[in-house]
């Protein structure tokens, strides 16, 4: 059954934390886990949680993100009636292109007004998780809320930067939120994805624009704190947010473990992504590989541990890869040893290369270089 929402996504927010990765793509399109993209995440769970309809909010270095998604009939999104919007980048108060998140939504707001559903749900492309959205929002209209913010317990004592921290009362209403906040002890973490009413949503962004606000969590969120009921509800689950490119790192290895694995793709129905028709992956004779993700298309003939291969890796004899990440159609030659090394699209590794990173910090290799 449908659920009484539509489904906004910002495929370009945060690029500028990342943007050794995002230069050449929108944050929407970063490959990810051997076959996916990120925002195919933010697609299957609004998809799996019964949304019909959808805008995507593109910015800029959006063209891989556009033949990434098509008509959208691999979220079941190509229809008739609802489906899939990709809106262009441009503010409808100004020439160029939106500057932030208000003039993001001020440009669609049109599309806003003509959904016939109540409620909105906005998310970013830099949270991984398997979301059933019909969780928060029964919450958000069981506590008669005006908006509810989804967020996560992070109880480790590791530090953490850049994060939108809530104080919460023991009713789960949200007293305080600082952003942009370096952390190292237990915290509730924001995670940018949010429910409201469409009317309320539309008096937001239309007051916003009329006063200059451009920030919507420090202009509308902090400010209006306590004009409005704002609640949080708490995500149980496996959770990844992507602040830097070491938590990207870390996002791709950790589903190697199968626990991780089976949460994140399948909890609440299955991660969709584009489907591409490619030859299964082949196995030299001198092969061996342990603890690895190997997508189709790839031929092994070194030795692969604890890694992750996407489509139309080569990998040559007497190569060891570790610990690693190796985009679509990356190639080794023979005797390359790759330690902690994340290597984009169409990266090629001569004859005795010998790369190593460090587990808190792997070298990133940009797109087609030639090592």
């Amino acid at each position: 059954m449908s659920t009484n929402a539509t489904g906004i996504i910002f495929s370009n927010m945060h690029d500028e934390e990342m943007h050794e990765i995002t230069n050449s793509r929108t944050m929407g399109a970063v490959p990810y886990g051997g076959r996916y993209r990120l925002i195919d995440f933010a697609l299957s769970n609004m998809h799996n949680s019964g949304v019909t309809s959808v805008g995507v909010v593109a910015k800029s270095n959006y063209q891989s993100l556009l033949e990434h998604l098509g008509s959208g009939k691999e979220w079941d999104l190509s229809r008739k009636r609802d489906g899939l919007f990709i809106f262009p980048p441009f503010s409808r108060l100004s020439a160029g292109i939106y500057k932030n998140k208000v003039e993001a939504i001020s440009g669609i707001l049109d599309y806003i007004k003509k959904s016939k559903n109540d409620y909105i749900f906005l998310t970013d492309c830099d949270i991984l998780c398997n979301l059933d959205w019909r969780k928060p929002l029964q919450f958000h209209i069981n506590t008669q809320a005006d908006i509810t913010l989804i967020c996560y317990y992070n109880n480790s004592h590791s530090t953490m930067t850049n994060q939108t921290v809530y104080t919460l009362s023991k009713t789960s209403e949200v007293t305080d939120i600082l952003i942009k906040q370096s952390t190292n002890e237990p915290s509730h973490i924001g995670t940018n994805m949010w429910i409201l009413r469409k009317n309320l949503l539309i008096n937001l962004i239309e007051d916003a624009m009329a006063h200059n606000y451009d920030d919507l969590e420090k202009d509308i969120l902090q400010k209006k704190l306590s004009n409005y009921k704002i609640v949080a509800w708490k995500f149980s689950g496996h959770i990844r947010k992507i602040n830097n490119m070491c938590d990207f790192f870390y996002a791709n290895m950790d589903i190697l473990n199968p626990n991780i694995r089976n949460e994140l793709f399948f909890k609440h129905g299955p991660i969709y992504t584009k489907v591409l028709d490619a030859i299964p992956a082949r196995y030299e004779e001198t092969a061996k590989v342990s603890n690895s993700l190997i997508a189709d298309g790839c031929i092994i003939a070194g030795e692969v541990e604890n890694s992750i291969l996407f489509r139309g890796v080569k990998i040559g004899k007497g190569s060891k890869i570790s610990n690693s990440i190796l985009m679509k159609d990356c190639t080794t030659g023979e005797n390359v040893n790759l330690n902690y090394v994340l290597a984009d699209k169409n990266v090629t590794f001569k004859d005795s290369r010998i790369l190593t990173g460090y587990e808190l910090h792997p070298i990133y290799i940009s797109k087609g270089s030639y090592v």
